[in-house]
């Protein structure tokens, strides 16, 4: 976690701060600088005693919007417009270790984090705003609300929001179903043009990074307590069309798989590895894991670089008892390897 944040005057002036009491006001600033770079803060001991801070401090500033608590969490708390207050580097961004947390987050157009994905503003989970980058110059956010609306109701099986016509209109109720064959036919187009894009992207780039899940990232869903085994797992491998075209994805949801043959003994050299620095082993029939294995060295990425995310990782999951099980370790890394990866190679770059 940084040593610094910026505080500018815009803060200290918005009506929000101005109107809570004093006591909330220097929470809030506390706050702020114990947060970590994705803006996730844990209430603290010492924070409570030395500012005397209490629950109805907490609630003013969640009742202000700015901060948000996580339903079944009252440790947590996420500063609501954090990515406006603050703007971190790539090279010193370092992720969150809650990342089951984070996982829960959506980003509205003004960049604000919210618990609400079907929000109309929402363009982003902020697992697939993570791992494109973070970028804070988008333009356009039509195509990518859009996108986002497409995939609430691709993953709920209904239409939760209207979605707009290209002229901005709102179509009439019978246009919102969801049509079997109008979706299979988008993915099919989808697919088409992530392979397209595919041999573009690693022409230009000397690494490339696959990012594949109807979140954004690889296997990044939703990950709360109510979460159903089979919901996470059917959501694990599957890739959003649009976040292909920009990273070169690989879309499942067509049944294009990778042949995991070539590659096997790097596999299970990983899946060795893995079991060597873990508490409990993770059988290396574990199809999905080994998919995520697979898609990471058919990308470019070494075997080294592989292992120093999954040792990230295991620092993170080390530290959260409910990673500590066969089951929801091989979940924590089919969803967050391909970004601790990606950020492995980026900081190498970086030094080199």
């Amino acid at each position: 976690m940084a040593e610094r944040r910026m505080l500018s005057k815009s803060l200290l002036m918005d009506n929000k701060f101005l109107t809570l009491s004093n006591d909330s006001k220097s929470l809030y600033l506390y706050l702020l600088m114990f947060a970590d770079d994705d803006g996730i803060v844990k209430r603290s001991i010492m924070i409570d005693s030395v500012l005397n801070a209490t629950n109805k401090n907490y609630t003013e500033l969640e009742e202000k919007g700015l901060i948000i608590a996580i339903s079944g969490n009252d440790e947590i708390r996420v500063i609501t417009n954090w990515n406006g207050i603050e703007t971190i580097r790539e090279k010193l961004y370092s992720p969150t270790i809650y990342l089951n947390i984070r996982s829960q987050l959506y980003l509205r157009t003004d960049y604000s984090y919210t618990l609400n994905k079907n929000d109309p503003s929402v363009f982003s989970s902020a697992d697939s705003w993570v791992t494109k980058g973070r970028p804070k110059n988008i333009k356009d956010f039509n195509p990518l609300i859009q996108q986002h609306l497409q995939e609430v109701q691709d993953k709920d099986g209904i239409s939760t929001v209207p979605v707009q016509d290209k002229d901005g209109t709102c179509p009439s109720p019978d246009k919102n179903r969801v049509d079997k064959n109008s979706i299979d036919k988008s993915r099919l187009e989808q697919y088409s043009t992530a392979q397209n894009s595919k041999e573009k992207i690693n022409k230009e780039n000397n690494y490339k990074y696959i990012n594949s899940s109807s979140n954004g990232g690889m296997g990044e869903i939703l990950l709360n307590g109510s979460s159903s085994t089979s919901s996470i797992e059917n959501n694990a491998t599957t890739e959003n069309g649009g976040n292909s075209a920009e990273k070169g994805g690989v879309d499942n949801r067509v049944n294009n798989q990778l042949d995991t043959n070539n590659n096997q003994d790097n596999i299970n050299s990983l899946f060795n590895y893995l079991n060597g620095i873990s508490t409990t082993d993770i059988p290396k029939d574990n199809k999905r894991l080994a998919n995520v294995f697979d898609m990471l060295i058919h990308n470019g990425y070494e075997i080294e670089d592989i292992q120093l995310g999954i040792d990230n990782i295991m620092n993170v999951a080390n530290q959260m008892p409910q990673y500590q099980n066969e089951q929801s370790l091989a979940k924590l890394l089919i969803q967050h390897l391909p970004e601790y990866t990606k950020q492995i190679l980026e900081q190498s770059s970086s030094n080199d």
